[in-house]
Parts: structure tokens; C-alpha cells; sequence
């Protein structure tokens, strides 16, 4: 789970390159589980090659953000670890809010932290993080309007679901012969359901739902309004 370490995070512009940026990060992230931090350990966890982190790192010692000799050890100066700490909790509150608020699957929240929070301005983030801490709040006290934000966001098209999801069907908004043929097919409020494989093209999709899979098309899967279940490992959900 994704939570903010800080309660005073700095927003201001860093002034740095999004790469910059997720160096800096890398390395605060690596040393709270390392010992020292090395340049390779750095290309792996950011999958860059080698000769490409090492420039990057003269880059930051230049401007006075590690200290850093070739090919030994990697250390923040007070400058940078204030930089990477704020840029951590930056991505650490995106990602809560992200997966808390908007329930994003975990994975993807954390994805999608990292592809926006070097773009976002100071004063966006500041809003975001100001919400996120009202929703909190809010929701430790179970405020029904909590209540119907969370079920209108929960629920989504099945077509949008990925390979391995699991879900509950909500509603259907199909309606006339194809709202029938679903029905008749299994696919009523209350079922549990699994996305087992896309076809190449995407369409159709293989799902199981009761004992049995069955194909379906993704533009009627588009009318089966599902909620994801917790768990993504459900016995009762088969897994061919």
C-alpha cells in the first residue's frame, strides 16, 4: 500500500529533467535497503545501460546533488537527498491517490504515478495532495458521499478489464436481444467472473464465468458493468 512518509512535502519546480529526477529517486529508494548504492545497481532498477547512468551521475555531482567517484559508491549530498525525498513522496501520494481514491489497480497506480508526477506543477500537486488528505479524513468518518464516489468508480466496463482480473458483474446496459443472449449466457448481476486471455487482436475475449469459459466479443463485453473483486487469486473463479 501506498503512503505518504511526509506531511511536509516541499512542492516547488526542482528545475530538473524528469530523468534527473528519477535518478535522484533511484537512489534514495535504494539506499534505505542498501548499504551503498552502486552504478549498477542503478541501470538495473532503471533499466538504462550503463554508460548512460554513469553521465547522468557526473551531471548530478556537478550540480552538487551526489557524491559520486567512477565506478565506486553513490551518495546524496543534504541538497539532493532533500530533492529525492520530495520527489519519493511526490510519487508515494500519487500513487495513494491514484489507488485509494480512484482505485487504479495497485500495479498500474504506482505506473501512472511515475509517468505524471514529473509533469504535474507545484501548485497541481498541491491540490491533489491537499484532496487526498481530505478524502481521508472524510472517509475515516464513512460520509455516504464517499460511499457513492467509491461505487461510481469501482465499477467499469468488463472490456476494460485485464488478463487475470477478477470482478462481479454489476449491471447490464444491454438491452433487447443482447441483453437476452447475455442473460442466457450466465452473465447476470452477482456472478463472479475472470478475464482469462485477449486474442491477439484484442477481440475476442476468453472469460470464465460459473464452471465454464466462454469467448465473448469485446463490443458486448462493453455492455457488462463489472466491479473488481480484492482478491486476485480467487479459488472459485476458474483458472483454465
Amino acid at each position: 500500500m501506498f503512503k505518504s512518509e511526509k506531511n511536509d512535502i516541499t512542492f516547488e519546480d526542482t528545475s530538473l529533467s524528469s530523468n534527473m529526477e528519477d535518478y535522484l529517486e533511484m537512489i534514495e529508494i535504494l539506499s534505505r535497503t542498501k548499504k551503498v548504492v552502486r552504478v549498477n545497481n542503478i541501470a538495473k532498477n532503471l533499466n538504462i545501460k550503463m554508460p548512460s547512468v554513469t553521465a547522468a551521475l557526473q551531471k548530478l555531482e556537478d550540480m552538487g546533488l551526489i557524491n559520486y567517484e567512477r565506478y565506486g559508491y553513490i551518495d546524496l549530498t543534504e541538497k539532493g537527498k532533500k530533492i529525492a525525498e520530495d520527489v519519493y513522496s511526490r510519487h508515494s501520494f500519487l500513487a495513494e491517490f491514484f489507488h485509494d481514491v480512484l482505485k487504479i489497480n495497485i500495479k498500474r497506480a504506482d505506473d501512472v504515478a511515475c509517468r505524471i508526477e514529473h509533469y504535474l506543477t507545484p501548485e497541481a500537486c498541491k491540490q491533489i495532495y491537499k484532496f487526498l488528505q481530505f478524502y481521508k479524513s472524510e472517509n475515516k468518518k464513512d460520509e455516504k458521499w464517499i460511499s457513492n464516489l467509491n461505487e461510481v468508480l469501482y465499477e467499469r466496463p468488463l472490456s476494460e478489464s485485464m488478463e487475470g482480473d477478477i470482478s462481479v458483474i454489476s449491471r447490464l446496459t444491454a438491452t433487447g436481444p443482447i441483453r437476452k443472449r447475455l442473460g442466457e449466457m450466465g452473465f447476470r448481476k452477482g456472478e463472479k467472473i475472470k478475464v482469462i486471455k485477449y486474442a491477439p487482436l484484442k477481440d475476442p475475449m476468453e472469460v470464465a464465468i460459473k464452471d465454464y469459459n466462454i469467448s465473448l466479443r469485446v463490443e458486448d463485453a462493453k455492455e457488462i458493468i463489472v466491479k473488481p473483486v480484492n482478491s486476485y487469486n480467487d479459488k472459485s473463479v476458474s483458472n483454465q
